[in-house]
């Protein structure tokens, strides 16, 4: 596939079909196309539903949308309307941010802008809002086809972090610090902790996760490869990880940004992806953190900087306060 005009493939609706290629939910209900031309305009809808594949385990009592199922809604819509034999892969998340809770039964509209960026890529702009006007989102990605995705060149002259000094959590201390879990729950295992400055993190890609299950036989291995969504929310919990060594983070922790985020290379069942992840500044109830991800020799991620935000419940659940 190379870059061009985005079609609207079948009209302007989404239809449910079987799942060919990897990803963590279905991501969009339905697309509305507006002008035509070299790029395209439009808006996609998404209802934040519990029954969802990993929605059960985000924040358990409490379902909110992730901040990385954004991204993921827009590369399939782009996809969708690009009429593309293979998904398109997100390649940089060039800025993000995260404005208000997006949870159960709300409506996201994202209004989207996606035009060519060379062959095979496509710049893509996007603002959220949910049904009440409130704005969740403003976020700047560039998506691209497994040609771009392979030509990305990873940083050179690095090797993989050696473990953070020091021991982290074991599993079931894990389990007591994220509010998170299966299948949403994306570190196995913590490898070092140098508390409020630095931790290494594992996570194992395995063929039995969600984003797998429902994919027909037959199909080619690149259709495998692991939604690039997931891996920056293993990241950002292995962040949160490290920041709560430093005490300073109360209430219900959300992603309020990213910056400069950028993939290289294919990831695949069988994987152990390890995220070194550290504190470049702690301000109030935020943190400030970037880093890089690894599988076995090969960079296949960095992030620039990713910012925290500790918020009290009642400011993420309005259940909380409706009847108030």
């Amino acid at each position: 596939m190379t870059g061009g005009t985005l079609m609207a493939s079948g009209g302007p609706s989404v239809a449910a079909g079987p799942r060919t290629f990897a990803a963590p939910l279905r991501a969009v209900d339905r697309i509305e196309v507006h002008g035509e031309g070299p790029g395209r305009r439009f808006a996609l809808f998404k209802t934040v539903n519990p029954e969802d594949p990993y929605m059960a385990g985000h924040f358990p009592g409490l379902t909110l949308l992730p901040a990385v199922f954004v991204l993921e809604g827009l590369r399939q819509a782009v996809t969708t309307l690009a009429g593309a034999d293979e998904p398109l892969n997100l390649l940089e998340v060039r800025s993000g941010r995260w404005l208000a809770p997006m949870q159960g039964g709300d409506e996201i509209r994202l209004d989207v802008t996606a035009a060519p960026d060379g062959p095979g890529r496509w710049k893509v702009t996007a603002d959220g809002t949910r049904q009440d006007g409130t704005p969740v989102a403003a976020v700047k990605v560039t998506l691209g086809d497994r040609d771009a995705v392979l030509a990305a060149a990873p940083p050179a002259g690095e090797a993989p972090p050696a473990p953070a000094a020091g021991p982290g959590p074991d599993y079931t201390g894990i389990l007591d610090l994220l509010p998170v879990r299966h299948p949403m729950l994306m570190v196995d295992r913590v490898e070092g902790l140098d508390p409020g400055r630095r931790i290494t993190v594992a996570k194992a890609v395995s063929g039995s996760e969600p984003c797998y299950q429902g994919m027909p036989d037959g199909l080619p291995l690149s259709r495998y490869m692991y939604p690039r969504s997931l891996m920056l929310e293993s990241f950002g919990q292995a962040s949160v990880l490290l920041w709560l060594s430093t005490g300073t983070a109360e209430g219900v922790p959300v992603a309020a940004a990213f910056r400069d985020c950028r993939f290289f290379g294919e990831v695949r069942p069988g994987a152990v992806l390890r995220h070194e992840s550290h504190i470049d500044r702690l301000m109030a109830d935020n943190v400030f953190v970037s880093g890089r991800t690894w599988d076995g020799d090969r960079c296949v991620m960095t992030v620039g900087a990713l910012i925290g935000s500790s918020r009290p419940r009642a400011r993420v659940d309005r259940t909380a306060t409706a009847g108030i």
